[in-house]
Order: structure tokens, then sequence, then C-alpha cells
């Protein structure tokens, strides 16, 4: 049983790492037989796999009803307003992992269950920021269901393709127009909201790539956003700013190790850690300083709504101070399902918080926020700007 599960596995790797443009390094893949090989079926955190909460703590989400028809400019969009969803991004928004018990399960992208988009079940069940928006709207369109590929059926509107950097990013976009324009009918006269989160792989490369560079960096997210606006009428883009991946120093153990320096030994090398600390702070202004600028602020069409949660966020500890390895996968990096839940908590309550109380880091256990008849909008940088009086001071 065992030398079928390495043959299969080896096949994977081969298949995964020769034939496809795009996917995780071929070391990352080659660790994952290792281990397999060493460790067999051994089982990870069990509770990496389960919700964050019980679903009767989930299920008691009851938010008011608001009245108002469809409004004609993004800078008032209603959560309810919202009919179409997508994403891009890297692993991370695929979701790979989410659901492994075992090293082989880091191969599956679990974009049912991603934080940015997955809507495989019902908000009772799943906590994603999708299930939360299908609360309010129960015909959204465009989250993802299952788990597959980026050109699965049931990845849907999920773009986000594993080992992706910010020069991919144009290129998704591309992608997630034209499925979204074959699939979507009326799609410009639609309400539509694009999940945006990447620099990762980007920065787990930079000690060995001298293109990884903030000025490429925010090139790279620029021309992505200008290619949404100019072919998604109708659009707000959430634009989660990036993670610093030093963060996994304090995920120890000989399998997280070993797994971690096969796709990201920038984030762990002692020596490159001053100038990968640098790096991160600038990939983190320089997109601050494009959203900032005002230069997607001032169409009723569109807009860019920018998200702090990941900038000074680090692992979560238990209540005794160790690190909580049940928020990730057996990796110890991508998100486990309860780290997911986790994310899509704080995107969601991120954006219905003005621009200037928004956290830079997970708050973890907050209550999933609701839109009220006296904030009823998603906080973007036009409507912040003007209900600075709502703000408690």
């Amino acid at each position: 049983m065992k030398s079928l599960l390495i043959s299969a596995l080896v096949l994977v790797g081969l298949s995964m790492s020769l034939a496809e443009n795009h996917g995780f390094k071929p070391s990352y893949i080659q660790k994952i037989i290792d281990v397999a090989q060493e460790q067999e079926n051994a089982i990870f955190d069990e509770d990496s796999v389960n919700p964050v909460e019980k679903a009767t703590g989930r299920a008691s989400l009851s938010c008011p009803t608001l009245v108002g028809g469809t409004p004609t400019s993004v800078h008032a969009l209603k959560p309810q307003d919202i009919q179409v969803i997508g994403a891009i991004g890297d692993s991370l928004t695929a979701a790979n992992g989410a659901k492994a018990k075992t090293v082989i399960g880091l191969l599956d992208e679990c974009r049912g269950v991603s934080w940015a988009i997955g809507c495989e079940a019902s908000l009772a069940s799943s906590v994603t920021f999708a299930t939360i928006l299908k609360y309010f709207n129960p015909s959204l369109v465009g989250c993802s269901t299952g788990t597959g590929k980026q050109n699965a059926t049931v990845a849907n509107l999920n773009l986000a393709d594993p080992g992706d950097t910010s020069f991919d990013m144009i290129g998704q976009a591309r992608l997630l127009v034209s499925r979204l324009r074959s699939t979507v009918a009326d799609a410009d006269n639609k309400w539509k909201l694009i999940n945006f989160f990447i620099g990762g792989n980007d920065l787990c490369d930079a000690c060995k790539n001298a293109q990884q560079t903030p000025e490429n960096f925010v090139k790279n997210i620029r021309e992505t956003l200008d290619y949404l606006q100019a072919n998604l009428p109708r659009t707000l883009v959430n634009l989660v700013y990036t993670l610093d991946v030093s963060g996994i120093e304090i995920l120890t153990g000989t399998t997280c190790r070993n797994m971690q320096n096969s796709f990201c030994d920038c984030g762990l090398s002692a020596p490159y850690r001053p100038t990968l600390k640098a790096l991160v702070d600038a990939y983190q202004k320089d997109s601050k300083a494009l959203i900032d600028s005002g230069r997607y602020d001032n169409s009723d069409l569109f807009t860019v709504v920018a998200h702090t949660f990941m900038t000074k966020m680090t692992p979560p500890l238990t209540s005794g101070g160790a690190a909580d390895y049940s928020y990730f996968a057996p990796d110890c990096f991508h998100f486990s399902v309860k780290g997911h839940e986790a994310a899509a908590t704080e995107l969601w309550n991120s954006m219905l918080t003005p621009n200037q109380r928004r956290n830079d880091k997970w708050t973890l256990g907050q209550a999933i926020k609701c839109p009220t008849p006296l904030e009823p909008h998603i906080y973007t940088n036009r409507n912040s700007k003007s209900l600075k009086s709502l703000l408690v001071n």
C-alpha cells in the first residue's frame, strides 16, 4: 500500500513540476513526496480542519434588513448590492492544504473554503467572506464550491493560482474578466466585488531573484488594477496588503522547517532578515501610496479599498503563549480551515470599518460585523473621508 502511495505521489510531482507553467516549485512538491515517504499517513493537528466556532455560534448572525434601491455609485454600495464575487492571488486564496491532515493534502486546492471566495457550504457551517456576503444576498454568484485547480468548474471566479507572484496578476485579471463575461449575464450592469491578495511568493523568492523589487511589485499591482478598472465597470476591489513572511520563523518543528525551506527559505534566512524586513515595509508603503494617491477614487463605477490586517499579522498564539498550529496546514505556512475562517472575518470586518480605524493585525475572536442603518455602506477612501463625523475618537 505504501509503495503504491509513493508511486502516485512521484507521478503527481513529476506531472505538476514538468507539465504546468504555473504552480508550486518542484522543490516543494518533492519535499511533500519525501515527507510522505518518511511519515506515510501521519496525522497533523486535528483542530486545524475544524471550524473556529461551533456552528451554533455562527448561525446566530442576525443583522438588520437595510432598505434602499440599487446604488449608482460604488461609494454607496451596501453588502446586499453585490451580485458577483471574484478573486485573484496565490495558494493562500486557492486554499491549498486547507483541509489537509497529511502532507499529501497540501496539493489540494480547497477553493470551496477559501477565506476570500469559498462557498461550498452555508455560513452556519463554513465562515468565508463569500458565505457572509451570501447572508445579505443569497443570489450571489462567482464563489468557488469545491476542490480543484484554477481551470476547474468548481473554481468559478476564483482565479488564484499556487506559486504565482505579482508578475502573474495581470494574466489572472485577464482570465477573470474573460471568465466573468462568459459566465455572468449582463455583467457590466451588475455590481461586482474582487478580492486581491498577493506578495507572499514575491517575498519568498526575493533573496534569489533580483526582479523582486518594490518598484516592480507596485508596478504589477498598478497594471492589474488599471486593467480591472478599464474592463470591469461597477466593481469594488478589496486589495489586501501583503504579509511579512518571516513570521513563519516561530512555527518550528522538523516537518515545518523542511516544508518551509522548500518554498520560502528567504523568509527563514537570518542574514537576509534585515533586507527582507525592509522589502516588506517597502511593498506595503508603496502599495499604500498607490491607493492613497486617489488614482481609483474619482469614478462612481470603480474603486479600490485597501486592507491592512495582514501587514503586522503574526502567527496566533495559544493561551499558554506558544504558536497555535491549528490555524495552519501541515507545512506551517498555508492556512487551515480554521485559519481561513479567521482571515475571512478580518476582511469582512475591515470592509465595514472606516479607513482610519482598520486593524493592522488579526484580532481573533471578534464577532462578524453588521452594516447598520447609520453606517450601511462598504467603506471606501471617498466615503470614509466624508463620514469622519461618525467616528468616535
